[in-house]
């Protein structure tokens, strides 16, 4: 669980809804995929460690094993095979690796909320844990007029870089038919 921490979640764009999906894979066989919807509420999360599944959506819980490694899925819960019970042994497992973490995640901390294991209150599990989808077109459309910001002014000076070239060449040029007429005179 720690290794999942050190590595940065990949954040997938919202779509037309405002539902956006956050990836964290782990070093060691831990992979958690959750869904947030346009508020930045957790929706979805499909935690593996291992073989061991645990799906939370809709306020249930779902346990499996999976039959193919995460990596290899096309979808998250593609090549899962799902539990007829509870599967009280494998959320006893995944519960124990979560009480190990440590980390600050949000949505580490929401899957260990949902699963009971927190050391604290936590946020409630409705609450917004993220950014809402609305910030984060924000966020994106001011890094994409900073970037054209910054283009259209390359290009000014590029412009303006040929025009200093041509002004000298030509200035060059006056000055080299001056000298020639001043030699014939």
């Amino acid at each position: 669980m720690e290794s999942m921490f050190r590595i940065r979640a990949v954040e997938s764009p919202p779509d037309d809804r405002g539902t956006r999906t956050i990836w964290h894979r782990g070093l060691k066989g831990a992979e958690l995929v959750t869904d947030v919807d346009a508020s930045g509420r957790v929706t979805r999360q499909e935690l593996s460690l291992f073989d061991d599944v645990v799906v939370w959506s809709d306020g249930g819980l779902k346990t499996g094993e999976s039959t193919t490694p995460p990596s290899k899925r096309p979808k998250p819960s593609e090549g899962l095979t799902w539990d007829a019970d509870a599967g009280a042994e494998r959320l006893d497992r995944i519960g124990n690796a979560l009480k190990r973490y440590r980390g600050s995640d949000r949505y580490i901390q929401h899957v260990r909320d949902v699963l009971g294991v927190s050391d604290d209150a936590g946020v409630p599990i409705d609450a917004p844990i993220t950014r809402s989808a609305r910030a984060v077109r924000e966020d994106h459309a001011v890094e994409e007029a900073t970037r054209r910001a910054a283009a259209r002014a390359a290009q000014r000076r590029s412009q303006l870089g040929v025009i200093g070239i041509v002004l000298g060449v030509v200035l060059a040029l006056v000055g080299l038919v001056m000298l020639w007429r001043s030699m014939g005179s």
